[in-house]
């Protein structure tokens, strides 16, 4: 069982697809509890009610920069490692196992440190470093399995689309329901309990994993070219591969925009449809966000399987429509929240199905370009490569919090969330472990100074600029960089495949 599981040729086996694709499901929704609702937790409940409030949180802010700082070299240096080191159980399934037991473990901790003040702040900073360690281990082996399974772009491209769905699922249920699991319960008591769920769903996932998936058996040339690997070489991918350093940047553009929208939507309905109505509200919208994200999953293999469309004239309709919904999302400010969130919830869908085609297209650019390192360089560097992806993520999250922090310190709101801290501090402590009645005493008081009765307009202006413009800018960005540098079509792709398959025929042959 711990043996070296693998399988030859370019059909993946069916437990392998269904493992690896479905284990993102859980994975995912960890990833995301972390992200969208950590720094949620540091501003309403870890600090708690503070006259330093403000620095506290500003020193979290920095902690949070620095170490994203750190991931550019630590992404990299994974990255290395793991093209480097092969272990006798294979070469991804041993890192993904030991970076989800890590990550697992510190992601609850994380969430059940009895601490609060400049305590709290320390402790955030030491757990949130042996957290993104430990979760690159997991993330830069996972997605380099993805395109060392087949080189065959439908299978890619249908492996793509069904991990995007599980992956998706994941991160529905942790932005649906720890809400209004935060509405009914407060934040401290919800988000203890789904931090220990979902991580324990998500070592049990990737132990599956570790335990019964294959991986592609690899060819002597590719063996010797990761061994011959330095750790230089990891840069001189982005260098010297236009291709690489195309998807790569679009990618960065992408995310950082599409994760800010994701981001400051949580602030986003506190502020403008009070506390305890909140839940619901966000609710909706991310069932919207839901439905909009698989159908366009679904969607994507038939537009350019079944009808044909072209890759990039898909990726310039859905950019130019995404754009366009993140504009109308910023004059939604000046409208009643309350009788036009069904405007909301229409431009919210066209914008979240925009970007999920828009994001698959991208992951697949970014396997097409392996293929073309491969055929230009004679090396394909998945891990490299993947590195590099999870590194543009990382940096996308860093930029995400710095808007974050701007627009709630431009808006004058750290005073909101200094209160509402007080609040869960106080019902806590009052009434402890009673979930009923903190979330009673939470939501009670915090209704009295959020919502747009509580809310000025300029500061729910300000807030929706980065909210809604900052994003927009960012996808507008990444439509005009990467229609503009990115050049591999599904032809010049298919012709590359089939010429390397030639040269190791050709290699065969001569060995013979």
């Amino acid at each position: 069982m711990f043996q070296n599981r693998t399988f030859e040729g370019e059909s993946v086996p069916k437990l392998t697809k269904w493992l690896y694709c479905g284990s993102g499901m859980f994975r995912d929704m960890c990833y995301q509890f972390v992200s969208m609702f950590l720094l949620m937790f540091a501003q309403y409940c870890g600090i708690g009610q503070n006259d330093n409030y403000v620095a506290m949180y500003s020193v979290i802010t920095i902690i949070i920069i620095v170490l994203r700082i750190w991931d550019g070299v630590n992404d990299p240096i994974m990255g290395f490692i793991v093209e480097k080191v092969h272990f006798k159980m294979g070469k991804y399934r041993p890192w993904i196992l030991i970076g989800s037991i890590g990550s697992g473990i510190i992601t609850i901790l994380m969430f059940w440190i009895p601490v609060h003040g400049w305590a709290y702040v320390a402790c955030f900073a030491v757990f949130y470093f042996l957290w993104d360690f430990t979760y690159t281990m997991n993330d830069i082996a996972f997605w380099s399995v993805l395109p060392s399974l087949s080189k065959k772009e439908k299978i890619r491209a249908n492996l793509t689309t069904l991990l995007s769905i599980f992956v998706s699922i994941g991160a529905f249920v942790a932005g649906g329901l720890v809400p209004v699991l935060s509405s009914s319960l407060g934040y401290t008591i919800s988000y203890k309990m789904f931090s220990l769920i979902c991580s324990l769903l998500y070592i049990a996932s990737q132990t599956l994993l570790f335990f019964f998936m294959k991986e592609r058996k690899r060819d002597e040339e590719e063996e010797k070219s990761s061994e011959s690997m330095k750790f230089k070489d990891i840069f001189l991918v982005i260098k010297k591969n236009d291709q690489v350093r195309s998807s790569i940047i679009g990618v960065l553009l992408y995310y950082t925009g599409s994760s800010i929208l994701v981001t400051l939507g949580l602030n986003y309905f506190y502020f403008n449809f009070g506390y305890s109505k909140a839940g619901t509200y966000q609710l909706f919208f991310t069932i919207i966000y839901a439905a909009a994200t698989l159908l366009g999953q679904f969607i994507y293999p038939l537009l350019t399987n079944k009808l044909k469309f072209k890759r990039m004239n898909i990726f310039s309709v859905c950019s130019c429509a995404a754009v366009l919904g993140y504009i109308v999302l910023f004059l939604y400010v000046f409208l009643d929240p309350f009788a036009y969130f069904w405007l909301m919830c229409i431009v919210g869908f066209i914008v979240f199905f925009c970007q999920t085609i828009i994001s698959l297209i991208l992951y697949i650019m970014i396997q097409d370009s392996i293929e073309y390192n491969e055929y230009k360089f004679n090396e394909r560097r998945e891990s490299a490569v993947f590195s590099l992806r999870a590194f543009t993520a990382k940096l996308g999250s860093t930029l995400q919090q710095l808007v974050l922090y701007f627009a709630l310190l431009a808006g004058g709101l750290y005073a909101v969330s200094n209160q509402i801290s007080g609040f869960e501090v106080e019902a806590i402590s009052q009434f402890g472990d009673n979930a009923q009645k903190v979330g009673e005493f939470v939501s009670s008081n915090a209704d009295l100074i959020t919502g747009i009765e509580h809310i000025s307009l300029t500061s729910r202006v300000i807030y929706q600029v980065g909210f809604t413009l900052i994003p927009c800018l960012l996808m507008l960005a990444c439509f005009i960089y990467v229609r503009k540098t990115y050049k591999i079509t599904e032809e010049s792709h298919e012709l590359m495949v089939l010429e390397l398959e030639k040269r190791k025929g050709n290699d065969n042959d001569s060995k013979q």
